[in-house]
């Protein structure tokens, strides 16, 4: 577990949770004024450990909202059970991936009121005293797709974006030596980012964003400005998967 910040404010990351033999995936609660958001709460079999984790930091019924960044079984694998667990959160979802959505919960399931579609442009979201910005980083790797931007911590969670997949028997918590790190990004990337223009558009909307940590769905947190920057430059010479 990784926590930014103190206070009435924090960034968890839940990186221990994910049993051996799955793709590892980390789980992110931001926790402000005692309300909490839960980004990317991943499958069943994270789920007990999950809850219990969070706990400290806020009450089920002080999560507000339940973020998905995209579809993927690692992100809405346990939606339906979510969706009991957190009785009052809304469920944020990209407005692409909405009808999609029913086919996690049992039929009948009642999804009004609880359901808000992101638009492709993204959102704001008021989460206690804090104004998250939802991202788009659609086609990075899903075509509806977006990440949180944390302006009181500078913090990004970039979802599938800077994702780290290790081989057995390496692991860390922090990308500290990028240059070194970057060869586990590789074959994420190079199999995963479908085009060019997909990068090149996301650099273009987070260009103005003061950025001190990135925080990817999978692997080692990015942190400090020089390793934020080197991040952007790696992958402003990526070439994407049909280039």
């Amino acid at each position: 577990m990784i926590v930014f910040g103190e206070g009435e404010h924090k960034v968890v990351v839940f990186r221990e949770l994910t049993p051996p033999g799955h793709v590892q995936a980390n789980q992110v609660l931001i926790v402000d004024h005692g309300e909490g958001l839960l980004a990317d709460p991943g499958g069943r079999v994270v789920f007990n450990a999950l809850v219990r984790e969070m706990a400290p930091f806020v009450p089920p019924p002080r999560v507000r909202y339940l973020f998905f960044s995209h579809q993927d079984p690692d992100i809405l694998g346990a939606a339906a059970v979510w969706y009991s667990a957190l009785f009052n959160a809304k469920i944020l979802i990209p407005a692409v991936w909405l009808r999609f959505l029913p086919h996690s919960f049992h039929e009948g399931a009642d999804l009004e009121g609880r359901v808000v579609g992101i638009p492709d442009e993204g959102m704001e979201v008021r989460l206690g005293e804090v104004e998250l910005r939802l991202i788009p980083a659609h086609f990075l790797h899903s075509p509806g797709n977006f990440q949180i931007y944390d302006p009181h911590l500078r913090l990004l969670y970039s979802g599938d974006l800077f994702a780290s997949l290790f081989p057995p028997g390496v692991d860390y918590d922090f990308a500290d030596d990028f240059d070194s790190h970057a060869k586990h990004m590789e074959f994420f990337h190079s199999r995963y980012v479908p085009t060019r223009r997909a990068i090149e558009a996301w650099l273009r909307r987070v260009e103005g964003l003061d950025i001190e940590v990135i925080v990817p769905q999978h692997g080692a947190v990015i942190r400090g400005r020089e390793n934020v920057r080197r991040a952007l430059d790696w992958l402003r010479s990526r070439r994407g998967y049909l280039d």
